[in-house]
């Protein structure tokens, strides 16, 4: 009884439904391998070990001291150091003993609130939960506030005991007064005045190209897509997470596994927008530096730690010219940097020290240099939104927070008190992963967090919500679960992890709020239908993919797709339309042995001619192709299905469609292969294409216009839909 209570404080998961929807109990030993993971000491399996420390984890006497720690304890503490509310029905909670004879006076002060102090006894409350200790029973005692008076936003309560000698102590908390729902933009409002429903492009930042860069897509690339896409009548540009990764080892470049998720990567810098620049513009446009120029651009691949060497000496020469025309004279500039270094000190430093340590096999240089880099690139993707705006569109950036981060990168290193480093998240076997998967990152403790005030959490969303008009939360039912990976798998195999899904989503509706930002929430894959209601609830947008928008007898119709979503043509870990179509991706997948046999592969590949077929049957059916059913698919022109899907997927009932831009410049290459590391060179792949180029060809024009007119089509069918529902109920 003792232990089961210890998992389930834990959080650790006793069953869950797998994709067949089967319900999957997990194994005992394997939910008690990832309780022992938690309870042991940090790093420890990074370390030699005797297996028999292992079984001193979970003897009877630490799993009972573990319960009175997180189940007892709480309740002996009067006001804990942090709770939330919603602001339509604000309240303040505190544990005491039941019959508490003494009157209390609790003050709530701080954010965008005047003090509120009110004088109360325990008849001014109600119980709202209970517990017995020793034959004493505790009381949960909830205080409704005065509405009016409070404000959305973090705010600290202070409770003070009157006529208690036994507590002459003020204590102190914060209190989270949170709102309903994530910030919702003016998209409804958009579509009911007749104006077109939103859409973008999702673009993957490094694989922009033109002559002018050094090796890869930087924010002057960005920028330049931001016009084009807004001559278009493109409304965001969906991108890749920007942030921080491994200094040390530029070769692994996943986007998907960063050092740390609070700051930029580096590289992403557009080196002849840099204020410093015309100090050394000569010398980096002299024939030596154009020579090395020419060389990087050619290939199709970026070469990543060319990349990084080449951008890096130039960042060193810039970062020279800012101590001595900048700092050396305290310029205006220099207190510019100087405020966005005391803006987010602690973290800021935090992942400059890692930064230092990680890149000493490089170079040797203070941490001036990574914070003037974190400073530039921070004021380029500032100026990137503020030209999405200032050139019409409604959104403008969508930025990408990843899952989790790698153990040795600053985020994580440097917060371990958060994190379980003895353990790694992915996803549980199935039969397209019969190994299940693990992605390689570091796990939030739930019971850490919560012990820290949701701190780093805090902090993580609202440094991502920055320079941008909504926010994609990769695998967003993070917030309620993660299936974690003992990295010790004498451990066992696994299992499900719950975090506190309410107060999490609570945080990250305010900071929507706060910030202005929607928010996308990437549910594709396993999703607990605890997740889907609360999602729904807070106003957080589904992540919809035409692939996997069917039913048993084809393809959805766009007017079933889900309203408050996100539908994505496809995405970086699916093939392109062009690689779908013509089923390259499944002759790759063979190559790389992801398909075990060829038998398996014409398998895959009747299976593949059915749903083109059952595309072209969809296609028709909306009146947007001119072709009866055809037996071979093949023979028909490409160029006009694109235009036939795009113009039907665009029309669906979704109040978000994003288009790839390799789809857009039909390119076969995909961006990422699932199952695969160095046998891929996922994450390197440039667009055949330049932005220019791109705005040159008629095919890319005449798609983005089918797009525009689609949507436009949308808004007007949603409109009329809204207008017909209101008059049948007058």
């Amino acid at each position: 009884m003792g232990l089961e209570k210890l998992l389930y404080l834990q959080g650790v998961g006793a069953e869950f439904i797998d994709c067949f929807g089967n319900l999957v109990h997990i194994p005992a030993t394997d939910r008690q391998g990832i309780l022992t993971t938690m309870l042991l000491p940090t790093s420890f399996n990074q370390h030699q070990c005797d297996p028999s420390e292992y079984a001193q984890i979970l003897t009877d006497a630490k799993v009972a001291k573990r319960i009175e720690q997180l189940d007892v304890a709480p309740w002996l503490e009067p006001l804990h150091r942090f709770q939330w509310c919603e602001i339509d029905t604000p309240h303040i909670d505190i544990q005491l003993p039941d019959n508490y004879p003494f009157a209390m006076q609790i003050t709530v002060f701080g954010e965008t609130i005047d003090t509120l102090a009110v004088t109360v006894s325990r008849d001014d409350c109600v119980i709202v939960g209970e517990y017995h200790i020793n034959g004493q029973r505790y009381c949960q005692y909830r205080l409704e506030l005065d509405k009016p008076n409070l404000h959305l936003g973090y705010h600290h309560i202070s409770l003070a005991f009157i006529g208690d000698a036994a507590r002459p102590h003020t204590l102190y908390g914060q209190i989270m007064i949170a709102p309903q729902v994530a910030y919702q933009g003016r998209m409804e409002q958009l579509a009911l005045t007749g104006q077109s429903r939103p859409w973008g492009i999702n673009a993957q930042l490094y694989a922009l190209r033109n002559d002018e860069q050094w090796g890869i897509g930087d924010f002057g690339n960005l920028a330049e897509l931001i016009d084009y896409a807004a001559r278009s009548g493109a409304d965001f540009i969906l991108l890749n997470p920007l942030h921080a990764l491994d200094i040390s080892q530029p070769e692994n470049p996943s986007p998907y596994s960063p050092t740390d998720r609070r700051r930029l990567n580096p590289l992403y810098i557009q080196i002849e927008a840099v204020h410093e620049y015309k100090a050394i513009e000569a010398e980096l446009t002299s024939q030596k530096w154009l020579q090395k120029k020419q060389v990087i651009n050619q290939s199709q691949l970026i070469n990543y730690q060319e990349v990084h060497s080449i951008k890096y000496a130039i960042f060193e020469k810039l970062y020279q010219i800012f101590c001595q025309q900048h700092a050396k004279h305290e310029t205006a500039r220099y207190l510019a940097y100087l405020a966005f270094v005391e803006k987010d000190k602690p973290a800021l430093m935090q992942f400059v020290a890692r930064e230092m340590e990680l890149a000493s096999n490089f170079f040797n240089l203070d941490a001036g240099f990574y914070l003037y880099l974190q400073f530039v690139a921070n004021e380029q993707l500032e100026a990137c939104q503020l030209n999405a705006k200032q050139c019409g569109m409604s959104i403008g950036l969508i930025r990408d927070l990843a899952v989790g981060a790698v153990s040795h990168g600053a985020e994580v290193s440097a917060n371990l008190g958060l994190f379980c480093d003895n353990a790694s998240i992915g996803a549980p076997p199935d039969p397209f992963a019969e190994q299940g998967q693990n992605w390689g990152l570091t796990p939030f403790d739930p019971v850490k967090l919560k012990q820290h005030d949701f701190s780093h959490f805090i902090q993580l969303v609202r440094s991502n919500m920055q320079s941008c008009g909504a926010l994609r939360i990769d695998h967003v039912m993070s917030l309620l679960r993660l299936w974690w990976w003992p990295l010790n798998r004498d451990l066992g195999e696994g299992s499900y992890v719950y975090y506190p899904v309410d107060t999490l989503l609570a945080i990250v509706c305010l900071e929507s709020q706060r910030a202005r930002c929607i928010v996308i929430g990437e549910d594709l894959g396993i999703v607990p239908p605890e997740i889907v209601s609360r999602l729904q609830k807070a106003g957080i947008f589904s992540n919809e993919l035409f692939y996997f928008c069917k039913g048993h007898d084809g393809f959805k119709s766009p007017k079933d797709y889900k309203q408050q979503s996100l539908m994505m043509l496809a995405n970086h870990d699916v093939p392109t339309i062009t690689a779908w179509w013509t089923a390259e991706d499944l002759k790759l997948r063979r190559k790389l042995e992801l398909i075990d046999s060829d038998h398996k592969l014409h398998q895959l590949l009747a299976q593949r001619q059915l749903e083109k077929q059952q595309l072209i049957e969809l296609l028709n059916r909306e009146g947007a192709l001119a072709h009866p059913a055809v037996e071979n698919t093949d023979e028909l022109d490409f160029d006009t299905v694109i235009l036939a899907w795009l113009s039907v997927v665009a029309k669906g009932n979704a109040q978000l469609f994003s288009v790839q831009l390799s789809d857009l410049v039909a390119d076969k290459h995909g961006v990422n292969i699932p199952g695969t590391w160095k046998e891929f060179p996922n994450w390197q792949r440039r667009l055949p294409l330049s932005i220019q180029q791109m705005s040159q060809s008629a095919k890319v024009q005449q798609r983005m216009t089918v797009i525009k007119q689609s949507r436009q089509t949308s808004s007007h069918a949603y409109a009329a839909n809204v207008s017909l529902s209101n008059n049948s109920k007058q």
